[in-house]
């Protein structure tokens, strides 16, 4: 090909064209080194021969010069020489000369590999570029073969058909009336016999089409019961909620899923902001309510480790603050009964007693609407304060506060240390409808903020 031939004569080229410049880069190198191979001077040399024999050329003694000098310091040896002559040393380019030397033998390395390399490249750009070609006309061939043979078929096919139809016509000819009666009923019969088995075929269609259908509805119903069993089985929310029901009768669930304002009283110590900040988890994870208000003066203060977990949209610690949170979650209250939500929320207050004293009517007119516009807002209250006086809360709710809130008492070993012993003041029924006042119950061990919180964070709590 003339391709490959002008592809060699180009590598040629360079070959010859690389081989002279390695060569002249290898001639200068040995012309360079030529003086590393003589007898050269490095150091001032002196000759010299004893005085006790003849000065002649073969008793001439040489060392270098600061050598002899040293031994001279010796009179011994001083007195039985005698010095002919001192040489200089001879030029001191010939180190660098050698150095050249070796600059233009790696020169003349370098230059072959590069072209060793380009070449091999070239070989294999080329080599593929033919492979690739090669294919192509293969190819090309493959195709015009093809379409010859597939002309030739259907010619071979028009022809065959063209004496059928001749042969036929003929045939046709040469029969008598009765004969051609006869194939149009054999016609006929073939004909309807046709029809039914595909009207047949349909209907064994039709009816594998039904049975797959119904295999696929009574699969998908399977499916659905598996997914449903795996939706209500080994998750924390699941696995808390059923805790909750099953601690002593499930009063605590009944607590937490009621959308009655819930109130925790007792004194300092009894661990009333913590069980405040554990209900609230778990409402916001079971019940899907976040906390949009968080009324404490103390929220960022002492309460933070309490309160750490919520992440509330909206958090209240100053005076005015909190006289403005009040304000805006009555009107909250408002525009949610207005929009009939179907979602859940949740407010909590804490010291609601000082916030009395701070705030004056606008706390008492908060604490009077939320008996009755939390439930039809689904808006989950938590409240705390010290105590269950008629002066701890707004004036005129003591009825309205036993049947429209729930009360629960939490108590302290030592004022310090919360036990978990709790007292259900009022506000609570059981399952016949009767109402729970001072009845005595217990919260669970593990009913803190930290493993609530853990337990929907990869570690979960073994109840």
């Amino acid at each position: 090909m003339k391709e490959i031939e002008l592809f060699n004569q180009r590598l040629s080229k360079q070959r010859k064209t690389t081989s002279a410049l390695v060569g002249l880069l290898l001639t200068g190198g040995f012309i360079a080194a030529i003086p590393m191979f003589t007898d050269t001077i490095k150091h001032k040399e002196t000759i010299y021969c004893y005085a006790k024999k003849p000065c002649k050329p073969a008793n001439y003694k040489r060392g270098i010069s600061f050598l002899v000098d040293r031994e001279r310091r010796n009179k011994l040896f001083d007195e039985n020489i005698k010095i002919k002559e001192i040489l200089s040393p001879e030029d001191s380019s010939y180190g660098l000369m050698g150095i050249v030397s070796s600059a233009f033998c790696m020169a003349a390395y370098a230059t072959s590999k590069s072209l060793t390399n380009y070449q091999e490249k070239s070989i294999h750009s080329q080599f593929k570029l033919l492979k690739i070609k090669a294919l192509e006309n293969d190819l090309l061939e493959n195709i015009h073969l093809d379409l010859f043979t597939f002309t030739k078929q259907n010619q071979s096919e028009i022809i065959k058909q063209s004496i059928a139809r001749e042969a036929s016509a003929k045939l046709s000819a040469m029969k008598t009336q009765g004969e051609l009666e006869l194939d149009h009923l054999n016609g006929q019969l073939q004909g309807q016999l046709a029809l039914k088995k595909h009207t047949l075929t349909l209907t064994e269609l039709d009816k594998e089409t039904a049975k797959n259908q119904l295999e696929l509805l009574e699969t998908q119903k399977k499916i659905e019961k598996l997914n449903g069993n795996l939706s209500t089985e080994n998750t924390p929310k699941n696995d808390l909620i059923n805790a909750l029901k099953a601690h002593e009768g499930g009063w605590l669930w009944d607590i937490i899923n009621s959308l009655k304002p819930l109130w925790l009283i007792g004194n300092q110590g009894s661990g009333k902001t913590y069980t405040a900040s554990a209900i609230a988890l778990i409402r916001k994870y079971c019940l899907f309510a976040p906390i949009h208000y968080l009324i404490d003066r103390h929220a960022t203060g002492d309460n933070s480790e309490a309160w750490k977990y919520l992440k509330a949209n909206h958090t209240a610690e100053s005076e005015g603050d909190i006289a403005s949170a009040l304000e805006q979650s009555i009107l909250y209250w408002g525009d949610r009964i207005k929009s009939k939500p179907t979602d859940k929320t949740q407010i909590i207050v804490d010291e609601y007693t000082n916030l009395r004293g701070l705030i004056g009517e606008g706390a008492d007119t908060f604490f009077k609407l939320s008996l009755s516009d939390t439930r039809k807002a689904k808006c989950y209250l938590l409240g705390i304060t010290h105590n269950d006086t008629n002066s701890s809360f707004a004036e005129g709710t003591r009825d309205t506060r036993r049947a429209g809130m729930i009360l629960i008492q939490k108590f302290s070993a030592n004022g310090e240390t919360p036990l978990p012993r709790v007292v259900i003041k009022h506000g609570l029924v059981d399952s016949a409808g009767n109402n729970l006042e001072d009845v005595e119950k217990s919260l669970p061990g593990w009913l803190h903020p930290e493993k609530i919180y853990s337990h929907f964070n990869d570690k979960p709590i073994e109840f």
